[in-house]
């Protein structure tokens, strides 16, 4: 399936620690067949919220703020223009450090 939205058009889902939206996959209009998912998240917390685990794999990339993640125990220093890449079945969090929130972008697909 193919299709265009803004991020704006989709609703936000608000969590302990972020605010998200699905734009591809997941629970976004614009679906897919193949396990793959694209979304938006903005990470409020200056603490690390609830760890979150996949079965699938992820990667993040780093729009605006300064944070860390922590992948498996590993802290990771985020500011923009920083990717992670976050094995399946791992144990990750992401908190702010500075001022404003950890916008991120993220993508979901199988192994």
């Amino acid at each position: 399936m193919s299709g265009s939205l803004h991020e704006d058009d989709v609703e936000r889902e608000r969590h302990t620690d972020r605010l998200s939206s699905d734009l591809i996959g997941g629970s976004s209009p614009i679906g897919t067949t193949s396990g793959f998912s694209l979304g938006v998240a903005e990470y409020f917390l200056e603490e690390f919220g609830p760890m979150q685990v996949h079965d699938d794999q992820e990667a993040a990339y780093i729009i605006s703020g300064e944070g860390q993640m922590s992948v498996n125990g590993r802290i990771y220093p985020l500011r923009a223009g920083v990717a992670v890449s976050i094995p399946p079945g791992a144990a990750h969090a992401t908190r702010r450090t500075g001022p404003a929130a950890v916008k991120l972008v993220y993508a979901h697909g199988a192994v």
